[in-house]
């Protein structure tokens, strides 16, 4: 499965109603969120495969935890592989309902959200880290959301570049808010500085014909966290990038592999390739690193970011609310299901 479903969920959103006949129960609920994951789009070609189990959980976690007690998170499709293998636990309605079966809620685990989203230039995603490795978890998750929905987007979805571009400046507001309101004050410039680099980076971004994000920059493993970490050459990135071949072998092997051989194989092919390649070409690591830095230097830390949410107040929760919502009645057809998710945020709520 691609990794851009990972990253990035706005192509798979299908839009969100009020609901008006909600009970006087206590916890009701009053909006739904609907997310569409099929394998084909409208014109049978195919936008992704199946997901295996931990990839559904893991998305749906990522999803639904994004979101309040008040918002129903509805799923449909083809793609989502695992709730299909649990049809006998989990009811699965043919037609989008109002109401998510209690035992499909039992598989959200809602701690994960925070976990870090790393841009792959070293220095930006260590300072980052640094900033909100004293946070709470909801804090860090709201930073690493700025990242994952608003600036790095693995596809860009129905988004022209117009609105991909506005869409970082909103990210880039959030970031003012976050380091007025929970960044420490010795951190503050360093994330700030930092944000705006991700930022630069996300706008210099080009887009395939599908939508698909390319970014420019290496993928960097990283060790430890915060102050922490630690970075490593990320070996399959350097594949996709020095040998396209060979990563299209890799990919083969990771398609065709029966499931219970499937990773050892990809693993022995990566291993393997690794080793004969660094012989035969002993600055190979450091050619795949010049390159990145050479694109951060030329074409990102000069990019002019996007201004269309400039007036977007960030002293507090209910002024940044109020005055998205004040840009929203502005310009209603902009930006809907951006502006919408973020109005339904839980964390905006709180």
């Amino acid at each position: 499965m691609s990794t851009t479903i990972n990253t990035n969920y706005s192509q798979f959103y299908k839009g969100s109603e009020q609901i008006s006949n909600t009970s006087s129960d206590q916890g009701k609920k009053d909006t739904v969120v609907r997310y569409e994951f099929n394998t084909t789009d409208e014109k049978g070609n195919k936008v992704t495969d199946k997901m295996s189990n931990e990839e559904t959980m893991r998305t749906l976690n990522d999803i639904s935890s994004q979101y309040g007690d008040n918002v129903i998170v509805e799923f449909s499709g083809d793609g989502l592989a695992a709730l299909n293998e649990h049809k006998g636990k989990i009811p699965i309605p043919e037609e989008p309902t109002r109401e998510i079966p209690e035992e499909m809620i039992t598989f959200f685990d809602k701690s994960a959200n925070y976990l870090p989203e790393y841009s792959g230039i070293y220095s930006v995603d260590k300072a980052i880290a640094t900033a909100v490795e004293n946070c709470s978890k909801e804090e860090q998750a709201f930073v690493y959301d700025i990242i994952r929905q608003n600036f790095l987007m693995g596809n860009r979805g129905d988004m022209t570049e117009g609105e991909r571009q506005a869409n970082i400046s909103l990210g880039m507001k959030k970031a003012e808010y976050a380091a007025g309101s929970f960044i420490s004050q010795e951190s503050k410039k360093a994330f700030l500085d930092a944000m705006e680099s991700v930022a630069k980076l996300a706008s210099a971004g080009k887009a395939d014909e599908a939508g698909n994000m390319n970014y420019g920059v290496k993928k960097g493993n990283y060790l430890g966290h915060g102050s922490n970490l630690v970075y490593t050459t990320d070996g399959l990135d350097m594949m996709k990038t020095m040998d396209a071949k060979a990563y299209e072998e890799y990919q083969k092997i990771s398609r065709e592999s029966s499931n219970a051989d499937r990773p050892l194989n990809a693993l022995r092919y990566l291993t393997n390739w690794y080793a004969d390649s660094v012989k035969k070409n002993p600055n190979m690591i450091v050619q795949y690193e010049k390159q990145s830095d050479e694109h951060v230097e030329k074409k990102v830390n000069n990019q002019k970011l996007d201004k269309t949410f400039a007036d977007i107040q960030t002293e507090n929760k209910a002024a940044f609310i109020e005055s998205l919502k004040a840009f929203q009645n502005k310009n209603p057809a902009f930006l809907v299901s951006i502006i919408n998710r973020e109005l339904a945020l839980a964390f905006w709520g709180k």
